[in-house]
């Protein structure tokens, strides 16, 4: 009776056919979604890396134009252009002998700057992580499990 069925199972041709093509179908589908993923994150970070390029052509375009408008100020502020343009505004060069200080009374000159009075500031020291996050999982087990078993 064993070999029968066995005998049985095994003059259908066809269901190894089908297996075999089964079984390669899947494979295709597989290679296919791997190739499809590798291309979806390929794609998006050569994009990603072409965006961070003009992000650092706009800087450096940037710090260009910042370097050229402070050149221009420092031009323009230069004491020898300084010396012109008050001079075509009709001011004039004084020696420091032609001039006479006058005391004002009650102006005491230029206020002190206040600075801010010295407090005691106390700082605690953190690294920014929560206890959760530096706590080991044979810790956490201890305090969750074993203190409150201990303490009833």
């Amino acid at each position: 009776m064993k070999t029968r069925l066995i005998q049985a199972y095994k003059m259908v041709p066809w269901r190894k056919q089908i297996q075999w093509i089964g079984l390669s179908l899947l494979g295709i589908v597989t290679i296919s979604i791997m190739a499809w993923l590798y291309l979806s994150i390929t794609s998006k970070t050569s994009i990603a890396g072409r965006e961070i390029q003009d992000l650092q052509s706009e800087q450096t375009k940037a710090e260009q134009a910042i370097a050229a408008m402070e050149t221009n100020l420092a031009e323009i502020s230069s004491s020898v252009e300084m010396a012109k343009r008050a001079e075509s505004l009709g001011f004039k060069y004084v020696d420091p002998t032609e001039f006479e200080y006058m005391v004002v009374p009650g102006y005491g000159g230029k206020p002190t700057a206040k600075l801010a009075p010295e407090t005691l500031s106390l700082q605690v020291q953190s690294d920014g992580m929560r206890s959760e996050f530096t706590r080991s999982l044979w810790d956490w087990v201890v305090e969750s499990y074993v203190v409150p078993a201990l303490d009833k």
